[in-house]
């Protein structure tokens, strides 16, 4: 008995944003990056699109609370904060491939829907404004090479024969 090739492949893409979560939770503090950049959520709003918009939810589900246990947070808030970029990137970018604008778009609204939310759930966020405004430019320079990264790639495998099957 043996899963199916896309299975395996969504299995892989849930573990992959999960140890993306552990490197947030654990690597960056070691270097100083917690606040800079927030891997998982990158990595999560520039994958998220309406066709995997399920399988992009339960990887944001995973990997805030595993976060959350990580860190002995409460559980369920970094899940909902991913929760919420998830869902507003995946709507702004809808299904297909999207243009880097697009992308780019829902990249910024998807980031600005998850910091809200932790700012509005969590408690004394409101005094590191500046703080944030520069973890969102990081965030977003990231995620743009990611997006134009990405898009570069598919539109080789979209003309490269051997590679499709």
């Amino acid at each position: 008995w043996e899963y199916p090739e896309a299975m395996n492949k969504q299995l892989g893409y849930v573990l992959g944003i999960v140890l993306a979560a552990l490197i947030q939770a654990r690597l960056l503090p070691e270097l100083g990056l917690e606040r800079a950049i927030n891997l998982p959520i990158v990595l999560l709003i520039v994958t998220a699109s309406a066709d995997r918009r399920t399988l992009v939810l339960a990887a944001a589900t995973l990997a805030g609370l595993t976060i959350d246990v990580t860190l002995l947070r409460p559980l369920g808030l970094t899940s909902l904060a991913m929760v919420a970029g998830v869902l507003v990137a995946s709507q702004i970018r809808g299904a297909g491939d999207a243009l880097l604008p697009k992308r780019f778009a829902a990249l910024l609204f998807g980031l600005a829907a998850s910091s809200l939310t932790i700012l509005l759930l969590s408690s004394g966020g409101a005094n590191r404004i500046g703080e944030n405004a520069f973890a969102l430019v990081a965030n977003l320079l990231v995620g743009g090479a990611l997006a134009a990264f990405g898009q570069r790639r598919r539109r080789g495998y979209q003309f490269d024969q051997s590679l499709r099957g």
